[in-house]
């Protein structure tokens, strides 16, 4: 399908994406063009570059839709309860409009991806490329390929991939503006209290900061415009009020497993858990509110 052709492949980075990579380039694709959506993950995105090129990516592309992303995505859920995992479902329509732009300048007969999960999937990546118009093949590596974790831990070293430290314990993350979710084998078993070196966001109680922070949060037609006085743009506001919450350990979401949807996922979202709190509060689009965060609670 792809031997002689153009691909542009959406991705990450980790090691799914850039098997998936080498694996098109293996499979015949003539050039793999990647494209990497900056949505607040809290990293240097020119490294994720560099990394496609070296694997024989033709081009790199990096596109930075943070402002977009907080503005249109993030801030609407402030007002919804963090009764579900968030993370992961908001960036999904951001990188198909964008993987699709990118796939349409660079005259690509196909787009391809890391998701393993199921095409029928209604709010999967893949669902999110037919929203978005998609107008040629849809290809998924990590579904075709038939690898399991420790063939692919082999893919990747036998082909000078980076690969994680230690073992491979996340099956899935994904970090952006309005928090971090991570599955993980480890939280098979929903009893078992979740490993402290899952969390990167949020601070263990046995760290958390000794001084309570005082937090004065100004909104204006519901969207935060200030911090302790300070005026912020939104994406900054939401990174400093991440910092803040997150050292106190505010923010840490444990989501039991649905059956057929989803497996067991944590999320830390410090800034969107107190700024739910204050739209609860607050109870309109105007206004101040001013917290105090300690001992893992904004009050």
């Amino acid at each position: 399908m792809i031997k002689g052709q153009r691909v542009v492949l959406s991705y990450s980075g980790d090691l799914v994406t850039s098997a998936a990579l080498a694996w098109l380039l293996e499979q015949g694709a003539e050039e793999v063009a990647t494209v990497t959506v900056d949505l607040g993950q809290g990293r240097d995105l020119n490294d994720v570059r560099d990394r496609a090129l070296g694997i024989g990516a033709t081009r790199a592309h990096v596109l930075d839709a943070r402002i977009t992303f907080a503005r249109d995505a993030v801030a609407a859920t402030w007002a919804l309860p963090p009764d579900q995992p968030r993370a992961a479902a908001l960036v999904r329509p951001f990188i198909a409009k964008h993987t699709l732009e990118v796939a349409r300048i660079e005259g690509a007969a196909a787009v391809a991806h890391g998701s393993a999960f199921p095409s029928s999937d209604p709010v999967g990546l893949e669902a999110a490329f037919v929203a978005a118009g998609i107008d040629v093949p849809l290809l998924a590596p990590a579904r075709e390929w038939g690898m399991d974790v420790p063939a692919l831990i082999e893919f990747g070293k036998a082909r000078g991939i980076p690969l994680p430290s230690a073992s491979i314990r996340h099956v899935m993350e994904v970090r952006n503006l309005w928090g971090r979710a991570v599955t993980s084998d480890v939280l098979d078993d929903p009893a078992a209290e979740p490993p402290n070196d899952l969390f990167t966001m949020t601070r263990s109680v046995a760290d958390w900061a000794v001084e309570p922070a005082a937090v004065e949060i100004t909104f204006a037609r519901g969207v935060p415009v200030a911090l302790n006085s300070v005026e912020l743009r939104l994406v900054d506001l939401i990174v400093s009020l991440d910092t803040i919450a997150g050292a106190h350990g505010i923010g840490r979401l444990d989501h039991p497993a649905l059956a057929g949807v989803r497996p067991r996922t944590l999320e830390e979202a410090p800034a969107s858990t107190v700024l739910h709190q204050a739209l609860t509060v607050l109870g309109s689009g105007d206004g101040t509110v001013r917290f105090t965060c300690f001992h893992g609670e904004a009050k």
